[in-house]
């Protein structure tokens, strides 16, 4: 009998034993998904009319110049935060305590070798993100960006700073994503004190239409002005407003009368 209660006890602590491990197996690989990438990019290649003549490509010109200061800062001023958060997505968190993840990982923007570190603090319902960036043979463990997110992943922001040197916040960013209706929106603002462009402004997004499913709002400060701009992303037709009316052009970017 002695025997055997001893048996069953070894037993039953075995499985427990077992139990925990898995357990604590799965805690440790429970990181939480990271906002999607499209939380910090802006899709501004729609209106690539090339060099060709603004006689007749005209409005899709006009939609590209006034993208041009949120173009230019995407894609010169930004890429290495850009560029380092979509790295993130092809790497393993690991567990730095109960309830904060770290990605960590390298990167070669412009030929230039980056170590970047990104956190993740799950506080209830907040993911709490934070990305330390170091520069091989320079600045070190910068706090390029930090944001939050709600669990569920569908709303949140980031805040961007300047560069090592400053480290002024300049760009804000708040987004929504609807995973079930494959729809989100994404808007830049420029929070730099002394910029000219302060306030200016970005809001991409998609949404369920089918004659024009992306859509830009553009405020530049400069000019006081505020664009809109709706696009077929497939097929590239578009439109922009200003002035007091639509001007629109067809699938290879030539100005057209604007449909009914």
């Amino acid at each position: 009998m002695k025997n055997k209660m001893m048996r069953l006890i070894s037993g039953t602590l075995l499985i427990c034993t077992l139990f925990i491990s898995g357990c604590e197996k799965d805690k440790k690989s429970s990181a939480p998904e990271l906002p999607p990438l499209s939380t910090f990019s802006i899709d501004l290649t729609q209106f690539n009319t090339g060099t060709k003549s603004t006689a007749t490509y005209n409005n899709a010109f006009t939609a590209a110049l006034v993208t041009g200061y949120w173009n230019t800062v995407l894609t010169a001023y930004l890429v290495v935060p850009v560029v380092s958060y979509a790295e993130a997505f092809k790497h393993q968190a690991r567990r730095v305590d109960n309830n904060t993840f770290e990605w960590s990982y390298d990167v070669v923007v412009n030929d230039t070798n980056y170590t970047a570190n990104l956190f993740a603090r799950v506080d209830g319902d907040v993911i709490n993100l934070e990305m330390h960036i170091s520069q091989q043979g320079g600045f070190q463990d910068f706090i390029w960006y930090d944001g939050s997110c709600n669990v569920q992943r569908t709303e949140g922001e980031w805040t961007i700073q300047d560069n090592p040197e400053s480290n002024t916040s300049w760009v804000s960013i708040v987004w929504n994503h609807d995973y079930e209706q494959k729809t989100f929106d994404v808007k830049y603002t420029n929070i730099y004190p002394s910029s000219d462009y302060l306030d200016s402004y970005i809001q991409y997004g998609i949404r369920i239409d089918s004659a024009y499913d992306g859509y830009y709002e553009i405020y530049n400060a400069t000019e006081n002005k505020t664009y809109q701009i709706d696009l077929n992303t497939t097929t590239h037709e578009g439109r922009i407003f200003y002035d007091a009316l639509w001007h629109c052009w067809d699938n290879q970017y030539m100005d057209i009368i604007c449909p009914e």
